[in-house]
């Protein structure tokens, strides 16, 4: 199981707030306003994402059961998503040098991602699997 996350600053700001709110004809109304300068506080890991794979020694194949950014990153269709494909290409690299022994990379037809089979399985496509079983894609390293 890997999670996929970006590094975040943590910013504090101190916000004075009005004891009447100052209106105006074009904005919303106006509550306070910053005082002094915002602090950095270092970083904090936001997660994007989750990814998850089996190694079966014995058959000597990898399943990627799950590789995907959470639904507030998605902004393409799967394939046409330049960066779901790299997550899942990066994935794949750390996968199989963890696992040199592996000959084959496998995974479900369908995904948790993809809002109709038909658009998982053209990103699978995509990524260079093809049907191996009735519910699997696959690919030979």
């Amino acid at each position: 199981m890997m999670h996929s996350y970006v590094l975040e600053p943590k910013l504090t700001l101190n916000v004075g707030l009005y004891s009447k709110p100052k209106q105006y004809a074009d904005q919303e109304d106006v509550i306070g306003k910053t005082i002094g300068a915002s602090q950095h506080e270092g970083f904090r890991e936001a997660q994007l994402g989750n990814a998850q794979a089996w190694y079966y020694h014995e058959d000597k194949t990898i399943v990627l059961w799950e590789c995907y950014f959470d639904s507030r990153f998605h902004r393409h269709p799967l394939p046409k998503d330049a960066n779901m494909q790299s997550l899942w290409k990066s994935f794949e690299h750390w996968l199989i040098k963890q696992f040199p022994n592996a000959k084959t990379l496998a995974t479900p037809f369908n995904g948790p991602i993809a809002e109709f089979i038909e658009e998982y399985q053209a990103f699978l496509r995509k990524l260079g699997y093809s049907p191996i079983a009735q519910a699997a894609f696959g690919k030979k390293i």
